[in-house]
């Protein structure tokens, strides 16, 4: 009989319980009863409900930084940005909770866990930043690698979050190679 994950149970109820009402409306009672555990249970895995918020947004940028590697491995760097493009609409689509939960929190610093998020979500960034480079090197572009910075790497990750959301949530009927297409027009 396989071995239950406490942890993750506890992590995929948050995102559930978040995603109806919002993290600061989210309860450790709910989350509990979402996951199916005792309360106890969730204090034994996380010391609070912001550890548990911290290792479901750290989990989520961990997870978006392995689709991005894995998106680029073996790919042509001029196809690169598809590639990865394609491959983190998915990944968001897969969890749509979790990809509202993150985006809502991305830019918040109030929170306990808001220096691990800036380092999580800036090696994402990276990732992206690096994709640009490498993209415009493979098509001999004239701009100079350090010229694509953090910022581009940003807009990029912002630009597919953005249509991403905006495509699961109010155009469902939009085929991901046309959301692909508008995207990769602005970057």
């Amino acid at each position: 009989m396989a071995r239950v994950n406490t942890k993750q149970l506890i992590t995929e109820a948050a995102v559930r319980v978040a995603a109806q009402h919002g993290i600061s409306g989210a309860s450790m009672d709910q989350i509990a009863e979402a996951a199916g555990v005792a309360k106890g249970s969730l204090y034994y895995n996380f010391a609070s409900k912001d550890a548990i918020f911290e290792e479901v947004i750290r989990a989520g940028f961990e997870r978006l930084a392995t689709t991005i590697d894995e998106a680029r491995d073996g790919v042509d760097p001029g196809e690169a940005p598809r590639a990865v493009a394609a491959a983190t609409l998915e990944t968001l689509r897969s969890n749509l909770d979790l990809a509202k939960l993150m985006a809502s929190e991305v830019f918040r610093t109030d929170r306990t866990w808001a220096e691990s998020m800036e380092l999580a979500r800036s090696s994402v960034v990276m990732r992206f930043r690096d994709v640009l480079r490498d993209a415009e090197a493979a098509r001999g572009g004239s701009r100079p690698s350090e010229e694509i910075t953090e910022i581009a790497g940003a807009a990029f990750f912002g630009a597919l979050a953005g249509a991403c959301l905006d495509w699961l949530l109010f155009r469902k009927d939009q085929p991901v190679e046309r959301v692909l297409d508008q995207v990769l027009r602005t970057v």
